[in-house]
């Protein structure tokens, strides 16, 4: 079994004014980028709608990734949600997929298994994943382009 492996960033300066002195939305925007780019085959893919359906947005204070399917919530925390009353996923005809609505549903402690025929790696908190293979490669790419920036 592999051993986990966490990674940390220390910079001479807060990175809040670091970016903010030299490139600011820019540096967060390519981080968020870079980020969303290496998490990629980690994240769930059967239609490829999750993966496809993100915005990046950015600040002189960070970035953003968010995941605008409506089922992104679910698939990231990788167990079924059910309705508390019946106990269901969702209720099917054989073509289409419901819910009752208004009623929130809740975690059922059985785990989500994901298709990998797209995305090998793909799992739950795909953010995390990624982050422990190639955090890394990430701070490093990061630190590239702050550094041309200086220059």
């Amino acid at each position: 079994m592999a051993k986990k492996k966490d990674f940390h960033l220390e910079w001479n300066e807060p990175i809040s004014k670091l970016t903010a002195d030299t490139f600011g939305q820019k540096a967060q925007l390519f981080a968020a980028n870079e980020f969303k780019r290496v998490m990629e085959p980690y994240v769930p893919a059967n239609n490829l709608m999750l993966s496809r359906n993100v915005a990046i947005t950015a600040d002189a204070s960070g970035g953003k990734i968010s995941y605008n399917s409506p089922y992104a919530h679910y698939q990231y925390e990788g167990q079924l949600y059910v309705d508390p009353k019946t106990g269901k996923g969702a209720f099917t005809d054989g073509t289409r997929f419901w819910s009752r609505p208004n009623v929130p549903k809740r975690p059922s402690g059985r785990k989500l298994t994901y298709q990998t025929f797209r995305h090998p790696l793909a799992t739950d908190h795909w953010d995390k994943a990624a982050a422990q293979s190639h955090g890394q490669a990430i701070a490093d790419a990061i630190a590239k382009y702050v550094l041309r920036g200086l220059k």
